[in-house]
């Protein structure tokens, strides 16, 4: 396992973030001394208060802990890191999402955008990133802030981020494709964390190493055993097509350096248009997942050369939808999942009384059909797929009405789109687009079934790189201190 820490000559830029969460949340020495409300030092020891902590088994029963006393807040945010791992998913964590319009511009294509266009990346807050940040609304700055931490008159810095595209998330880490000032700079690409204010710069990829297009995956402390979700520790992998082959290569920034490319293993080139669909990966037990047709492509990350891993042919009611129509996730016992999407039917009797006639709504459903589980056998195939039956109705949500009347039936459509899964919160994130009965983005909890609309309008469906965010669990248990 590559060491956590980072060694010296690693690709970081100096310390100018500042970060949504105080330094002292992330600092493993953090001093937790305090007192209760009567101002007396509170007789049982810190260690004893610690292991009482480390056996509840709600985050609400933490947080209520941490409300107690300064004493105790103190001591939750300095074992956020152990009662992070022994707690379910926190559908706080889930922070929102980031989208950019103007990805990869040139310097001769950005002379042409309008002055009134926004280059940075739109940060579209969740209410517990609202209440987190303290920022209402979508927000152009909000990610440049908290990594950069500069005043708005410093241009030289803060454009670092125009134009930059979002590329992945995970853990409170995210990746940005930084743009180029020519078609031959090649892939730059930087991983920062917005919550600790930590930025890192990668060697760009340039001239014979340039990837062209490529999917990628990042492996961060969280996915140690047992976890450092305190660790600044991260292995980002990309997958790309050669003129031959599908090729793999990762950086660490345990050696600040890329690896050697490698060639996949299990099966033939990915067709180009197809590894430009990919999307997003889910990682589990250290390796990176991406959708394809009726499995997954699958690749290991935890090791300094990045391999691919053999995944089963196809799994029962596992569908070849359309791109938007399915996802990958992970369920509550921490197995890969597959999710789609599908339309429920209902009879709508105010509308077919309205329009005298049969009208037919349809709503948005959201289902699990199946879930990866480790094999035994010795073909050298990770698991194999079981059928999983759980659906989840969204009947507040119309896609679409049917019926033959007099009168013309509203013309709702079914453009829907799951856009991306935060595995440590459960929440899948979607938009519905123009000609559904509610056009906007949202977040579905997996685990309660409870939405949250937080944009709105017939613009959110096609908005593009797109890509979700949360906050890792120890953040947020070392965030309750500073309330």
């Amino acid at each position: 396992m590559p060491p956590a820490r980072r060694p010296r000559g690693a690709h970081r830029s100096a310390p100018y973030g500042r970060g949504w969460l105080p330094p002292s949340c992330f600092h493993s020495d953090y001093d937790g001394n305090g007192s209760d409300d009567g101002g007396e030092v509170f007789p049982v020891p810190d260690d004893a208060i610690s292991a009482v902590l480390a056996r509840l088994v709600s985050a609400a029963d933490v947080v209520r802990s941490a409300a107690t006393c300064r004493r105790w807040a103190c001591l939750v945010a300095k074992d956020a890191a152990v009662l992070s791992g022994a707690l379910p998913p926190l559908p706080c964590l889930t922070l929102g999402f980031l989208h950019q319009e103007n990805a990869g511009a040139t310097a001769r294509r950005r002379r042409r955008l309008s002055s009134e266009t926004a280059p940075q990346p739109c940060f579209v807050l969740t209410a517990a990133a609202a209440r987190l940040i303290g920022q209402q609304g979508p927000s152009h700055t909000t990610i440049a802030d908290a990594v950069l931490g500069l005043d708005l008159d410093d241009d030289d810095r803060r454009g670092l981020f125009e134009h930059a595209r979002p590329m992945a998330a995970r853990n409170g880490w995210l990746v940005l494709e930084l743009r180029q000032e020519r078609y031959t700079d090649g892939v730059k690409l930087c991983v920062c964390n917005p919550m600790r204010g930590e930025l890192f710069m990668l060697p760009p990829l340039a001239g014979t190493d340039n990837p062209g297009d490529y999917a990628c995956a990042l492996y961060t402390g969280h996915d140690f055993e047992p976890p450092r979700p305190l660790s600044a520790f991260f292995r980002l992998l990309i997958v790309y097509n050669r003129r031959a082959f599908t090729a793999l290569r990762s950086y660490s920034s345990g050696t600040s350096r890329w690896s050697m490319e490698a060639k996949r293993s299990w099966g033939p080139k990915i067709p180009s248009e197809k590894l430009h669909e990919l999307g997003q990966s889910i990682v589990v037990g250290g390796v990176a997942y991406w959708h394809m047709r009726c499995t997954a492509f699958a690749v290991r990350v935890d090791t300094p050369e990045p391999t691919e891993v053999c995944m089963p042919p196809s799994g029962p009611c596992i569908r070849d939808l359309p791109l938007g129509w399915h996802s990958l996730g992970v369920d509550l016992d921490g197995k890969l999942i597959f999710i789609d999407a599908a339309l429920g039917e209902d009879y709508d009797s105010t509308l077919g009384k309205r329009h005298r006639s049969k009208v037919r709504s349809h709503h948005l459903t959201v289902a699990t059909r199946a879930v990866l589980c480790p094999s035994s056998r010795d073909d050298g195939c990770s698991g194999e797929w079981e059928e999983r039956g759980r659906c989840i109705r969204l009947k507040q949500l119309k896609v679409r009405y049917e019926g033959i009347g007099e009168e013309k039936v509203p013309p709702f459509g079914d453009k829907m789109n799951l856009r991306w899964f935060c595995e440590k919160s459960g929440n899948l994130l979607f938009t519905l687009g123009q000609g559904t009965g509610s056009p906007g983005a949202y977040v579905l909890n997996m685990a309660t079934e409870r939405v949250e609309k937080v944009a709105d309008g017939i613009d959110c469906d096609s908005w593009r790189n797109l890509v979700g965010y949360e906050m890792d669990g120890a953040a947020y248990l070392a965030s309750i201190y500073r309330r």
